[in-house]
């Protein structure tokens, strides 16, 4: 198709043409500054000063606020503190995991306004991160620098990325924009970092470390046991952590318990999950550190399917019984080495190379009437996710202001999929026919290759006041698809042919911070980023004759895009600090499944992939903290976002609500004990909010009250306790509610848990 022929083309011309030649820009800007002052330091023997000025952090007279205390490292791939960090970054470090009682991934974020967790409240539970309004593959998930596995939804098939238990984790670090510049693909809407715990920071300076913590969440009514072992000297630790979860369905606030459709009481679920991570750290010197990590992650939810049940019709049978079995298993082993050294190209230099498999399956089990009888169904859909990578990534100082940061990194992925049935009859074990092909495959079976190399650089002037950041990535993504997967073939004939996909990327980005007065700064941030096409939509294929309908591949699809603006102000001092962000997100060729209409060729109405939304995504978001004195601090965070689909003139659907959340915090003056009430108020989702002639339900404002405390009793033994909804409000939040009718006769089947209870005991030896 030639260029000129369309509008839209020649916009995603311009775009591309805009990043290249930003990308080039910045990249003579490292010629011009860095380079020569990389020559002149190379041919000196004196130590970089930038490495202190690096290290050291602007603080108020007094006690640090909190932009000075935490340091991040997601944003810009190097310890920074958030003081001096362009763009919005949020941090959950372990001491508010611990104090607030968080069980799962909802909780590390649920006091984050404009960050959520999608996921199915009925059955399958969270699935990904949702940040601003971009979820799913959109947001980069990523444990110890490993990305997670990919979500997948198609149908009643659903795969979540998270597969890791909150127990342990040592921080989890939200980044805002686009990360494209430095992680590649499916950053475009963000990057969640999640950091296990190491066997130093269980040790402490101590040569070995025993733990014991139980919980109990009365919103699952589950039961959780973790053991921790660890020990070591100077030069080599290593950590053991097992953790076990028991509990049931997710409590709501419906109360029909009827076995049908109309049921608003959860469906009982059994869930068990297991994770055990072991590490290992070895420093044969001052300047070398070996780190090794196995990890194992198994997860069932054994279902009864009330709701499902039903009397039939003259169309479909009837459901007298149905089950359904969740597993996910997740497999990871990683080796990192990290050299410091003098070297004229690097001082400090990581590699890490690491394998991951993953596997889902969902099982339906169903006892059926149809006219042939008394008949038993069961159904598997899987999906399997095999990972392979390696990263290296340098630093190194320059003169007195700068330090570049800069790598590659390449991961092949193994994808395969699964969906089969069978039913017969229960008495005569006679098959009961069906229209539909099993086995079959949603896409074929595909390996995708992502080579990336990125360069950052991180410059000071003035002493110090004015940074900046430039930064920009070239991406390579092949996807390999099996054009001879039988079992693909089979169940989606007379379709074209599977095919191969191979995109480039230039990703740019342009982070600026000015410090004010030492109280005050300003920030600015550019970021682009990128998605390529996802092998599930490029070759996308299920053909249902029974429903009427079928999916077709697209090949030709462009990759998804998206420009980054933030701009903010911040404020550190002796007793407090806030920060205030200003942001607009322009995002291109969003990929959806759109309805082609009947095909009188093939008496059936067809969906297929396309590029057809441009986003554009704007809001503003506050953080504060302040201290009064006598141990009391308070804190509160708010966001406004407002999402438009410019390509159908509507309102985007996926922006929550504006949320505000305010916390009152008490810690006595020996810190054994502390308490903290935390107030969120989120307002309805009105009809403005939806797009014309939307019947979706909209979510009433709500406002929940939230206590935790902890006491330590000593040094061993430490109680926290928690209370959640005090005010027992029903209330819907929009992730889960998402997508439901506003007339739905069992919308409380979505509500939220009501007044709820959790305790953790933790004992160390």
């Amino acid at each position: 198709m030639s260029s000129s022929s369309s509008p839209r083309l020649r916009a995603s011309s311009a775009r591309s043409s805009f990043r290249l030649l930003f990308a080039v820009s910045i990249l003579l800007v490292f010629a011009s500054i860095a380079v020569p002052t990389w020559a002149a330091s190379s041919a000196s023997d004196d130590p970089p000063a930038a490495a202190a000025a690096k290290d050291a952090v602007i603080e108020p007279e007094g006690e640090a606020t909190f932009l000075d205390e935490v340091t991040i490292t997601a944003a810009t791939r190097s310890e920074r503190s958030l003081r001096d960090t362009p763009g919005q970054v949020d941090v959950i470090d372990e001491e508010e995991i611990e104090n607030r009682g968080y069980t799962g991934i909802d909780d590390v974020v649920r006091y984050l306004p404009g960050v959520y967790v999608d996921g199915d409240p009925t059955r399958l539970g969270t699935s990904g991160f949702n940040i601003r309004g971009i979820g799913g593959n959109r947001v980069l998930t990523e444990i110890d620098g490993v990305p997670t596995a990919e979500q997948f939804d198609f149908g009643p098939f659903s795969i979540h990325q998270f597969a890791l238990d909150v127990d342990a984790l040592e921080s989890v670090e939200v980044v805002r924009s686009a990360g494209s510049a430095l992680y590649g693909s499916d950053a475009l809407g963000g990057v969640v970092s999640l950091t296990t715990r190491s066997p130093r920071s269980y040790l402490n300076g101590e040569s070995s470390y025993v733990g014991l913590r139980g919980g109990y969440d009365g919103r699952s009514e589950e039961g959780s046991l973790s053991g921790i072992f660890a020990a070591g000297g100077d030069r080599v630790q290593g950590s053991i952590l097992y953790t076990r979860r028991d509990g049931q369905e997710v409590d709501n606030q419906g109360t029909v318990g009827s076995r049908n459709s109309m049921r608003t009481e959860p469906n009982p679920i059994d869930r068990q999950q297991d994770n055990a991570l072991a590490q290992i750290s070895i420093t044969p010197d001052d300047r070398t550190i070996w780190r090794g990590v196995v990890e194992w992650y198994d997860t069932e939810a054994d279902t009864e399917m009330l709701s499902s049940l039903s009397n039939g019709s003259p169309f479909d049978s009837a459901i007298r019984q149905s089950n359904a079995l969740d597993t996910q298993q997740r497999t990871r082993f990683g080796l990192s080495q990290e050299l410091t050294r003098d070297a004229s190209i690097f001082d400090t230099l990581t590699w890490r190379i690491y394998t991951q498999q993953s596997e889902t399956e969902q099982r339906i089990s169903e006892i059926r009437e149809p006219s042939l009888g008394l008949a038993e169904r069961e159904g598997l859909l899987s999906f399997d996710q095999d990972t392979f990578g390696v990263e290296g990534e340098a630093r190194k100082a320059i003169g007195d202001g700068a330090l570049l940061t800069y790598g590659l990194s390449f991961s092949r992925d193994e994808f395969d999929q699964l969906r089969d049935r069978s039913e017969f009859v229960i008495d005569t074990g006679a098959p009961v026919p069906t229209s539909l092909t099993f086995p079959t495959k949603y896409f074929p079976q595909s390996d995708i290759d992502e080579l990336g190399v990125f360069l950052q650089a991180e410059l000071e002037f003035f002493g110090g006041k004015l940074s900046l950041i430039p930064g920009v990535r070239f991406d390579r993504y092949d996807l390999d698809a099996d054009a001879n997967d039988v079992v693909f073939l089979s169940g989606n004939p007379g379709q074209e042919e599977p095919v191969d996909v191979k995109e480039e990327s230039v990703s740019p980005k342009l982070g600026l911070v000015l410090d004010l007065n030492g109280e005050f700064s300003l920030f600015a941030q550019y970021a682009s980023g990128f998605r390529a096409p996802p092998m599930s939509s490029v070759n996308n294929g299920f053909t249902n004759p029974a429903g009427g309908y079928r999916t077709l591949p697209s090949g030709d699809l462009e990759a998804e895009t998206s420009d980054n603006l933030e701009l903010g102000l911040r404020g550190s001092f002796r007793r407090g600090s806030f920060s205030i962000t200003a942001f607009e997100n322009q995002y291109q060729d969003f990929i959806e499944t759109v309805s082609l209409g009947f095909n009188p060729a093939v008496f059936l109405l067809e969906f297929q992939p396309q590029n057809v939304d441009d986003v554009e995504i704007s809001g503003v978001e506050f953080f504060g903290q302040l201290r009064f004195g006598n141990g009391w601090s308070a804190r509160a965070s708010y966001a406004y976002i407002d999402g438009t689909n410019e390509t159908a003139d509507e309102p985007l659907e996926s922006i929550a609500p504006p949320q505000l959340v305010l916390g009152l915090q008490y810690v006595a003056s020996d810190g054994r004990w502390g308490t903290e009430l935390i107030g969120t108020s989120t307002e309805a989702k009105d009809a403005d909010d939806l797009p014309s002639g939307s019947t979706q339900f909209q979510t009433p404002s709500y406002e929940v009250f939230d206590l935790v405390g902890w006491y330590t009793f000593n040094d061993h033994l430490r109680l926290q306790l928690s209370a959640w909804n005090l005010s027992d409000e029903t209330y819907w939040r929009w992730p889960f509610a998402r997508g439901q009718s506003q007339t739905s006769p069992v919308i409380d089947r979505f509500s939220s848990p009501g007044r709820s209870f959790g305790a953790q005991l933790r004992y160390t030896f």
